[in-house]
């Protein structure tokens, strides 16, 4: 273990004085059951004759209805001097209690939700909870730990058991440490969702960024990533996060904690959830070459969440109700203006090149256009994204994106390069800060007195309304060219779109539905595993520099011979020669952005501010 973040001293546990007012819960890691962890609760003090206990419906970060006290069994009441409590189920995550303030102690089992048999929902890796005995504990602690209503500003006592040599990776600070037991205090409910734990035998290692300590903890089962490999990898990325902000991190502590997987999810995905101070991770057990961007890549996105919501959010997030949820009107602020800051930081400081920057952006606009209703007004949209847009949610991270991208030029441009979105969300953090949360109905006529009328228009129409974004007249702002469609003759791939099995490091077509005549002429078929490609072996490692050094230098009449792996229908796997001479097809190329020779200096320097270039 290097250098651990937090300052945790050895103890031994002899005993501990709680107060009254304060929920003590004990968990012991030691004792799995049926893949399930047994908690108790004694409870703070309660005066009424009848209370409701109750497990999160939704926690913050999520934006989906997951029900986490469907994963809760045997729930029980112990009352004092043996008189007995009354257990009403109200719900699937609420109990009535009475004679509430005779309860003594609560115990019930909780299942993890990686691996469950519970498969009508299936909660997403980052926001659930992992169970496996003598090897790791994914703790998110709605997961596990429920709270009175009306109770959920007290105090919250954690006193776990744990195997020997099993260390607690968190954001929290107050974290008393001994060979076998740890005890963690934390202020309120609100503060102990927002703060995962991780239990494993430690891999862990800290880096220093300005006044700021970053603690990066891994669990890879088979010891393929390590995370000495994980801070080199975002050492310099917080480097220029810090830059990106304004020269510090404001924070002073903060918590990476990344689970790495040798099995399919139930899902079927894999990311992470962002918090305050914290933000966990379940990704692929991939090569650590072939992971490297994606890591950079979602660690940043899910670390600008520090300034929003952390210190730029709603009453709906700032007052967030666990069991009616409501949602805010600005996802785009929270999700998209981050997922846009993840990519733009890196371009604009030099870790990543601007063709890299326009591929994403590109990307998204095709997500966008293609995979969602760009006529739902965004903040619609985001209104009701647990109901009826609930379909459209993903959109955040494409047009969300977008949204952010359009305002930082206009700005960029107005302000005749000296002001944009990196600053607007400085003010707005000074504004607001972390105890302060906005009206939702306010945020435009904010962001209207910190900018400009021009500005306001685009939200007015382009964010509130159904106007699809205005690309050209946004792009011209930066000197720079934008036609939605041209047809060009080029030599392709076949049309297809390729995954990646990690068992096997194949890549693998996923999708034929796009298939143009070159691919007809090759015959893939969905599932097919590539194995070699023009006699080279192809994996994720060096696909980059094999298909683009095909699409490159592949000439008319070329021979391509590709191996697959197939699978016949009863599952025999067996290898495939797919062979065909090479001949363009007519493409249809959509969202290009070319640079316009004759930009005006407002222009220029508008880009100049924008990306760093002229």
């Amino acid at each position: 273990m290097k250098n651990f973040l937090f300052s945790i001293s050895s103890l031994f546990f002899i005993g501990n004085a709680f107060a009254d007012g304060d929920y003590h819960y004990y968990v012991d890691l030691t004792v799995v059951k049926e893949d399930k962890l047994t908690i108790k609760l004694t409870p703070p003090d309660i005066t009424e004759n009848e209370t409701v206990f109750m497990f999160p419906s939704m926690v913050p970060g999520t934006y989906d209805i997951y029900n986490f006290g469907r994963f809760v069994s045997n729930f029980k009441a112990e009352g004092k001097n043996g008189q007995t409590i009354k257990i009403e189920v109200l719900d699937k995550n609420s109990y009535k209690l009475s004679p509430a303030n005779a309860i003594k102690e609560i115990t019930y089992d909780v299942e993890d939700t990686w691996d469950t048999d519970i498969k009508e929902k299936v909660v997403f890796e980052p926001g659930g909870s992992n169970i496996e005995e003598g090897k790791n504990f994914c703790l998110n602690t709605h997961c596990f730990f429920g709270y009175f209503k009306n109770k959920l500003e007290s105090k919250f006592i954690l006193e776990v058991t744990k195997p020997k040599g099993f260390y607690a990776s968190t954001s929290m600070t107050d974290l008393k440490s001994g060979d076998t037991k740890d005890v963690i205090s934390i202020l309120n409910y609100h503060n102990l969702v927002d703060s995962p734990i991780m239990y494993t035998q430690p891999d862990t290692t800290t880096i220093q960024i300005g006044k700021s300590q970053v603690l990066i903890s891994v669990f890879s089962p088979n010891r393929v990533i390590t995370s000495d490999f994980i801070a080199r990898n975002l050492h310099e990325l917080l480097l220029a996060q810090a830059e990106y902000l304004g020269g510090e991190l404001p924070i002073d502590k903060y918590a990476f904690l990344f689970y790495f997987t040798d099995k399919m999810s139930l899902s079927g995905s894999s990311g992470a959830l962002e918090h305050s101070y914290s933000s966990f991770y379940f990704l692929p057990e991939a090569d650590t070459l072939a992971i490297a961007q994606e890591v950079r890549d979602v660690a940043a996105h899910e670390f600008f969440h520090i300034v929003t919501p952390l210190n730029i959010h709603s009453k709906e997030i700032g007052e967030f109700d666990f069991n009616n949820p409501q949602m805010s009107k600005h996802l785009w602020l929270y999700e998209g203006l981050t997922e846009y800051a993840a990519h733009h930081m890196q371009v604009k400081t030099g870790l990543i090149e601007f063709d890299a920057f326009f591929e994403v952006m590109v990307t998204k606009m095709q997500n966008a256009r293609e995979n969602y209703n760009d006529t739902v007004p965004f903040t619609v949209m985001s209104k009701y994204a647990l109901d009826k847009y609930k379909k459209q949610y993903n959109n955040v991270y494409e047009k969300g994106a977008l949204i952010g991208m359009c305002m930082d030029i206009m700005l960029r441009y107005y302000s005749n390069g000296n002001y944009g979105t990196q600053e607007l969300m400085k003010d707005l953090s000074k504004k607001y800060g972390k105890t302060t949360s906005f009206n939702d109905d306010d945020l435009f006529t904010d962001i209207e007195k910190l900018t400009y009328k021009e500005v306001r228009y685009f939200l007015d129409n382009y964010v509130a309304g159904p106007k699809p974004l205005p690309f050209k007249e946004v792009f011209a702002m930066v000197g720079l060219n934008y036609i939605d469609k041209r047809i060009e003759e080029k030599i392709t791939l076949g049309g297809i779109s390729v995954g990646y099995n990690p068992t096997t490091n194949h890549l693998v077509v996923v999708n034929i539905d796009k298939l143009d005549e070159f691919g007809k002429k090759l015959k893939f078929k969905e599932e097919d595993e590539i194995v070699t490609f023009n006699n080279r072996k192809l994996t994720l490692d060096n696909m980059k520099d094999v298909l683009g050094g095909f699409m490159q230098n592949a000439k008319t009449g070329d021979k391509l011979v590709i191996e697959v792996l197939r699978k016949d229908k009863k599952g025999n796997e067996t290898i495939k020669e797919l062979k065909a001479k090479v001949k363009p097809v007519k493409v249809t190329e959509t969202d290009i952005i070319e640079v316009n020779e004759k930009a005006t200096e407002q222009q220029l320097n508008a880009r100049k501010a924008w990306l760093g270039i002229n």
